[in-house]
């Protein structure tokens, strides 16, 4: 279940999340937790199609994948020291968590953040250009269902833009 912590306060209702989320144009949606326990990536992506397959058309997303770090990822260090900067894309960054745990900290204003903690069940998109950071939980595992607009996904810009 998701957790968020915003101006001070701290949410656990998934239909309070979405609510203030929502306001400062960022999806959020529970789409459950399914058997994923050591099913492979194809199986996983099958078991989630119809919810992907309705996000593709809504967004014109054109692909989707699965990650996962955890503990024994080679490098993970290096991996994630690449996001957990402050940065945008040009598209959107979707994630699905379908196992472990990662915390978003998204831009509401120029220099005031939310705090978004993603567990199984939780989908998450942050609009292209919303400036932010991700990394993982003490428990350094998640693994995730990703769409993108392109095959070739998107890059981190660290500049802010003006």
């Amino acid at each position: 279940m998701a957790r968020l912590e915003f101006k001070g306060k701290k949410y656990t209702d998934p239909s309070e999340i979405k609510s203030i989320m929502s306001e400062y144009g960022i999806p959020f949606e529970s789409w459950g937790v399914r058997g994923t326990s050591g099913a492979t990536d194809d199986k996983i992506i099958g078991i989630y199609k119809p919810e992907i397959d309705k996000l593709m058309r809504e967004r014109s997303y054109q692909t989707v994948d699965l990650v996962a770090l955890k503990k024994e990822t080679p490098n993970l260090d290096v991996i994630t020291a690449k996001f957990d900067k402050e940065h945008h894309h040009i598209d959107d960054e979707v994630r699905f968590t379908v196992e472990g745990e990662g915390v978003f900290e998204i831009n509401y204003t120029d220099d005031e953040r939310m705090k978004f903690t993603a567990e199984p069940g939780d989908l998450i998109v942050i609009p292209a250009m919303r400036r932010h950071l991700f990394y993982l939980t003490d428990k350094k595992n998640i693994r995730c269902i990703r769409l993108f607009k392109t095959k070739e996904g998107w890059e981190a810009i660290y500049e802010k833009v003006s």
